[in-house]
């Protein structure tokens, strides 16, 4: 678990505020005024989200040993690879390539096979809990819609927070620059095969184990407000599209 206060100083407030609060057209004199009615609404829900823990940012993540195999990404079993550097595919993960242009690949952000080398793959999975989940539907109940409207907007970006944070963990555990490699969330464009959530489920059991998250038959995280990523280190990786899919990730920064 993390401190709900050091996770919400990554939250991404343009997008709180313009995205998931609703101020997406707002300019000028009204948007300043909009603004600081925002800011203080803020302060004011993460304390209260603080005091009764309706907001609880969890994370799980491991540092896997990886092969790029054209558009495939495989991953090695761990603990083989650590005893002997005995390579045992333990999953594979396959990545759409850019039709024209670039014809960039994620898995091309990898040591190939053949390159003799092996890479390492994070795979991180966040999550704000359950008691998320439950706070939304407590004030639809009550008939509090504008305020599980906002609450709502703040879990969702919180957990892009924790996500931003836990990034930035393994930044500096893998001793590179801040701006350096990408998340890429399945559902996005590069990434979009959301049945992928198994794998990553069953090279992670601790989700389950320890955060009590689970696949809905559509591969979406119970509780909602959970995403799962994988990292690549790589200096040259960036976000892109492929075809006519045009869904464009935050850039980290």
């Amino acid at each position: 678990s993390m401190p709900l206060e050091i996770v919400l100083q990554h939250l991404h407030k343009p997008e709180l505020f313009r995205l998931s609060w609703g101020a997406k057209n707002t300019r000028g004199d009204d948007w300043r005024q909009l603004e600081a009615e925002f800011e203080e609404r803020l302060q004011r829900t993460a304390k209260q989200a603080a005091r009764s823990r309706t907001l609880q940012p969890q994370a799980v993540y491991a540092y896997l040993p990886a092969n790029s195999d054209g558009d495939d990404l495989i991953v090695w079993e761990a603990e083989p690879y650590a005893r002997t550097g005995e390579k045992r595919e333990a999953a594979r993960f396959h990545f759409p390539r850019q039709p024209d242009g670039e014809r960039l690949c994620i898995s091309d952000y990898f040591a190939s096979i053949a390159s003799g080398l092996t890479d390492v793959l994070v795979l991180q999975t966040v999550t704000v809990g359950a008691a998320a989940s439950d706070e939304v539907e407590r004030l639809q109940a009550a008939d509090e819609y504008s305020e599980a409207y906002f609450f709502h907007g703040l879990a969702v970006q919180a957990a892009e927070a924790t996500a931003n944070y836990l990034t930035h963990i393994v930044q500096g555990q893998l001793g590179i620059p801040a701006g350096r490699g990408v998340r890429y969330s399945w559902g996005y464009p590069a990434c979009p095969e959301l049945a992928d959530h198994e794998i990553v489920l069953r090279l992670l059991p601790q989700l389950g184990s320890e955060l009590g998250l689970s696949l809905t038959v559509s591969w979406q995280w119970v509780p909602e407000q959970s995403t799962a990523a994988l990292f690549t280190h790589h200096p040259a990786a960036k976000y892109y599209s492929v075809g006519d899919l045009d869904r464009v990730g935050q850039i980290l920064g």
